[in-house]
């Protein structure tokens, strides 16, 4: 609402005119002698914010780092679930309004809405035509494609439908990337293929736009973008400063090792008895000779762990199988811990709960 002079205001104005210290060139509509006014030009604040920041790479501290981790485990899923070598590259983290985000992908292909939960606003992801018609080719059975394209037409209801499958992986990838910043939930609500029902912010609202391109067996395959409000990502920012550095990723990883290795299998044999022959004496071995293994049937076994002696166990049956009972630790003659040990050495019980293992 423009502002009302007063009437000393207007006095003060008309006097001005009248001494010529105000101009009135260019108010009257304009005749030959008036002067034209020069239009106004625009200024886009907007505009001059993005180029300021460099485009917006740097609105997120460290965001780049997340959105690489999340371009190779999304790598590694379309190759496992597809069966197709595919490369992800991440392109340049863009800023712009959410209209000009959905104006820039020209109604075609696919965008996946999905939820953020804790973080508010959700995100987008949007596959490009290119890209949503080669991942149909694929997952309906086709062969190696020599050369994608990417149809003059919209998806389908049933081609959508199709690719919510794979559009529902990225959650799992989204998820895995941003843990190091906060335990996201990411949730894929709908896939649509008209744009003018997605709405998840105002439409002058700025977002981050990152581009990811495809490639298949070295040839282009399409690309996607990630088109996420920055008011979902900055209550993180200083979350975001505190991402790893080299010497937390290093322990990041020892404790990833550390994990997975529990996991590993390995062989676990109940030894009766242990000896030592000849290459002469093995070579001489005939049907019906018995050889005696020193094993005194009264003492317990021992339960070797890939070659280590590691526990003390008594044979026995269990469900019609041959069983060991674990009775306790192996320790060796002076008490310690079994190293690398070689021989049948006596070794001393130690009362711990017992765990009973079955042979098949």
């Amino acid at each position: 609402m423009e502002p009302i002079l007063s009437k000393e205001e207007i006095a003060d104005l008309l006097e001005a005119i009248r001494s010529g210290r105000v101009s009135t060139d260019g108010i009257d509509e304009g005749g030959p002698d008036r002067a034209i006014p020069k239009p106004v030009q625009e200024l886009d604040i907007f505009q001059v914010y993005v180029h300021e920041e460099d485009k917006g790479g740097m609105r997120i501290p460290n965001l780049d780092i997340i959105l690489d981790t999340f371009t190779r485990n999304f790598a590694t899923t379309l190759t496992n679930q597809l069966q197709r070598t595919f490369s992800v590259h991440r392109e340049e983290i863009t800023t712009t309004s959410f209209q000009n985000s959905l104006q820039d992908l020209k109604n075609q292909g696919a965008i996946g809405i999905y939820s953020t939960d804790p973080l508010k606003y959700g995100c987008l992801f949007h596959l490009d035509a290119l890209l949503a018609f080669t991942l149909l080719e694929i997952m309906l059975g086709s062969a190696i494609i020599s050369e994608s394209h990417a149809l003059a037409r919209n998806l389908t209801t049933i081609e959508i439908n199709i690719l919510k499958n794979m559009m529902q992986g990225v959650c799992k990838d989204l998820q895995k990337a941003f843990k190091p910043v906060i335990f996201m939930r990411p949730s894929l609500l709908k896939v649509e293929n008209n744009f003018r029902l997605v709405n998840i912010v105002d439409a002058e609202t700025e977002v981050l736009v990152t581009s990811f391109s495809f490639t298949i067996a070295g040839k282009q395959a399409g690309s996607m973008r990630l088109i996420i409000p920055y008011l979902t990502l900055e209550p993180l920012r200083e979350k975001f400063k505190e991402i790893v550095t080299v010497a937390q990723a290093s322990y990041t990883w020892g404790k990833v090792l550390a994990r997975e290795t529990l996991e590993m299998e390995t062989t676990v044999i109940a030894r009766s008895g242990l000896l030592e022959m000849s290459i002469r004496q093995i070579l001489h071995m005939q049907e019906g000779d018995i050889i005696e293994l020193g094993y005194d049937p009264d003492q317990p076994l021992t339960i070797v762990v890939e070659d280590k002696p590691k526990f003390l166990a008594v044979p026995g049956e269990r469900n019609g199988k041959k069983a060991f009972h674990v009775t306790g630790l192996y320790r060796s003659r002076n008490g310690r811990l079994p190293g690398r040990e070689t021989g049948v050495e006596q070794a001393a019980v130690e009362n711990t709960p017992g765990v009973t293992g079955t042979a098949g």
